[in-house]
């Protein structure tokens, strides 16, 4: 269904995350990640880097974080919050 338009996909984190936008902007937001820029990466797509703890700068995998269950809004899909697996980190996405 959508094999014409550019995206990006990231898997292996809470399942497949797909964004699709222009290449340029794709480009940047894979340039990002690549680079171990987050800060960069999250102002395109905070979804796509959601391994990525904002307090401690941190990256882990699905099975570090400690998440939640989906919170919906009016029967649609809103969230899922996790929290940070570091010892000194008190984050929740």
């Amino acid at each position: 269904m959508w094999h014409d338009r550019d995206r990006l996909e990231r898997s292996e984190f809470m399942g497949l995350v797909t964004k699709f936008g222009e290449f340029k902007q794709l480009m940047a937001l894979f340039d990002a990640v690549r680079r171990g820029n987050y800060a960069a990466a999250r102002a395109v797509d905070p979804d796509f880097v959601a391994f990525h703890c904002l307090a401690c700068n941190r990256v882990y995998c699905e099975q570090c974080w400690a998440i939640g269950a989906p919170v919906f809004d009016e029967g649609f899909y809103d969230y899922t919050a996790g929290t940070c697996p570091a010892a000194s980190c008190d984050a929740i996405r």
